[in-house]
């Protein structure tokens, strides 16, 4: 510390860094609808704010065996922006089974839950390289030679189709032929 106030050419470096940080600080504050981490709330969101990306997976686990709760669900299901119908596909249930568990406000089973945690990283994922929901909407229900001429959207309620939606987004991110 003490070299550097006696040596201007290392006080400035330190001072352009010092400007540098700051800059990337400001970098780092976009607005809410493009900011990649804003997504990353989906599992905070189902889990109440007990879970979260950088949690222990035993706790996501234990949550998904009790079950999630419904009206977390229903909280994510409106920040995707999604129709029931369309949820309810995606998770590999049907509009009744969510409405019933809705009415009776009980606790989805391990299976629907795994599902929609499942769904939960894919948007996160996703999101962060659409930069925001409406974006990734949108290309979920654009029509794609990778999906054989169907949309992303229609593949999402398989482990397998949730992991090539992955994957062809991975390859859109790092620049392969996607």
């Amino acid at each position: 510390m003490t070299a550097s106030r006696s040596n201007p050419t290392i006080s400035w470096i330190t001072e352009v860094l010092l400007l540098n940080i700051t800059f990337l600080g400001f970098e780092v504050c976009m607005p809410s609808d493009i900011q990649p981490s804003a997504n990353h709330k989906f599992v905070d969101i189902l889990s109440n704010g007990k879970v979260n990306l950088s949690s222990n997976p035993l706790d996501e686990i234990e949550l998904i065996q009790r079950g999630l709760d419904i009206k977390s669900v229903e909280k994510f299901r409106l920040q995707l922006g999604w129709d029931i119908q369309s949820f309810a596909k995606a998770i590999g249930t049907n509009i009744r089974t969510l409405e019933r568990h809705k009415k009776e406000y009980t606790r989805l089973n391990a299976t629907l839950s795994e599902n929609i945690f499942e769904l939960a990283h894919l948007a996160s994922a996703c999101i962060d390289y659409f930069e925001n929901i409406e974006r990734w909407n949108k290309w979920l229900n654009t029509y794609s030679l990778q999906f054989s001429s169907k949309t992303p959207l229609t593949f999402v309620n398989t482990i397998a189709g949730r992991r090539l939606i992955r994957n062809v987004i991975n390859s859109l991110k790092y620049g392969y032929n996607a």
